[in-house]
């Protein structure tokens, strides 16, 4: 969240940012977890995440992510907490395919 100088200032939680990276999402949780998800969203994990219309999928992996970093946020916490999404997987074919295009402009010029 941003005071009033434009700056960012770190939620109750001590979390700003918490980073999803696509390529790395191996989740782990407890028990204890599950409860509170399902508790929070009315929803169980494997119902959250295996729905593409909902985004609450976001807010419970950042959550847990948190979580695994050392940061036992509440839900309340996560409410102004930025979640990025980034894959670090490259993409050979996509790689391939630009490698090709330059090489085809260059000749063709």
């Amino acid at each position: 969240m941003a005071d009033s100088n434009g700056s960012m200032t770190t939620p109750a939680g001590g979390v700003a940012e918490v980073e999803l990276d696509l390529a790395e999402m191996t989740m782990r949780f407890t028990p204890r977890e599950l409860r509170l998800i399902r508790e929070h969203i009315g929803r169980s994990y494997s119902e959250i995440v295996a729905d593409d219309t909902s985004d609450d999928r976001f807010t419970v992996m950042a959550w847990l992510k948190a979580r695994r970093d050392g940061h036992p946020l509440e839900w309340e916490d996560m409410e102004d907490v930025v979640i990025t999404i980034t894959n670090s997987a490259v993409d050979p074919t996509s790689v391939l395919r630009d490698a090709i295009s330059q090489s085809s402009a260059a000749t063709t010029g």
